[in-house]
């Protein structure tokens, strides 16, 4: 199956280097094959502007080694999802042992997609993601190792909850700040015709919502056209961190013009009608409270005077006086 890629990598509007790092290794003939297998790597380096760098090239570069050396010798991999698990577990070596040499906090994040033939294996350890696009849905296949993303999953907040939380950037788990970590089994994905895969770092994720991914990719030509307009995106939205993206398209996507555009143009209109009808209820009941608090204190006030008059109010007839002790002289 043909595979076209789309890919940038952007410094953004705050930081003063790009500490990402990303690979793509596509057979010549731009498909995989059962013995020519495809690679997308992203990585997020940590530790400052050249320590952060430094971690996520080598990480990358170590993958990319271990992947050459297996794509040269043109056989079959007996399990894929060894072969992932033991070449992070390389990464985290190299930065590790990097990082100790130079006295330095180094670590990055990767995120990895080998592809062989209809069939991707996902590898994957902190907060950078892949998403799995399939017509009008979007999957996201990782899953975050964050402080915020174990509070929501011991439902100790709800992700809402965590949406800004400070605790989103705070790892769990990372390539190279410790001897050993902790890798998960990678994901395996079936690649139906018109499947996107999609891989980033958090400087995307933070500012553009899976939806417009999707609408991104849908209404765009190409993922290369998509891809920049991410990052467009992203950066428009303040581009507080590096952004790097990368989306490999498997055969062509039947792309739905329009998607995700209308729904929310609708739901915006109907926000704002919901919003209108409101402030006219609150509105009326503002008036309708006034009124009656006028037609009360207008009863109290005529109230007032009609007793008050009745009591000062000369007797009539007789003509007599109230003496002192309360009787009536003759």
């Amino acid at each position: 199956m043909k595979i076209s890629i789309g890919k940038k990598t952007d410094i953004g509007c705050v930081r003063e280097a790009n500490e990402d790092s990303l690979y793509i290794d596509l057979p010549q003939e731009g498909g995989a094959t059962p013995d020519r297998y495809a690679l997308l790597l992203v990585a997020d380096g940590m530790g400052g502007q050249v320590a952060g760098k430094e971690a996520s090239e080598t990480a990358v570069d170590m993958v990319k080694s271990l992947f050459s050396d297996t794509s040269k010798a043109k056989k079959p991999i007996d399990d894929i999802r060894t072969f992932i698990t033991a070449s992070f577990r390389e990464a985290n070596k190299a930065v590790f042992e990097k990082g100790k040499a130079k006295a330095a906090e180094m670590g990055t994040t990767l995120t990895t997609a080998f592809i062989d033939n209809q069939h991707a294996f996902i590898g994957h350890v902190g907060d950078s993601r892949a998403y799995h696009l399939r017509g009008k849905e979007i999957r996201q296949v990782t899953e975050d190792h964050t402080l915020a993303e174990d509070m929501v999953r011991k439902a100790r907040a709800t992700r809402e909850e965590m949406q800004n939380s400070p605790m989103r950037s705070m790892l769990t788990r990372s390539i190279g700040t410790k001897e050993e970590v902790t890798i998960d089994q990678p994901i395996g994905i079936e690649l139906h015709e018109g499947d996107v895969l999609l891989l980033c770092t958090d400087g995307l994720t933070n500012l553009v919502k899976e939806g417009e991914i999707l609408s991104t990719i849908h209404n765009t030509a190409d993922v290369q056209t998509a891809c920049d307009k991410l990052v467009d995106m992203a950066r428009a939205r303040g581009g507080h961190d590096n952004i790097t993206v990368i989306a490999a398209e498997f055969g062509e996507l039947q792309r739905i013009k329009g998607l995700g555009i209308r729904a929310k143009t609708t739901a915006v209109k109907s926000v704002t009608k919901k919003k209108d009808a409101k402030r006219k209820r609150l509105y009326i009941a503002t008036i309708g409270l006034l009124v009656a608090v006028f037609i009360f204190l207008a009863y109290l006030f005529v109230a007032h005077y009609v007793i008050q008059d009745r009591f000062y109010k000369a007797p009539m007839g007789g003509g007599g006086q109230t003496d002192v002790e309360g009787g009536i002289s003759p």
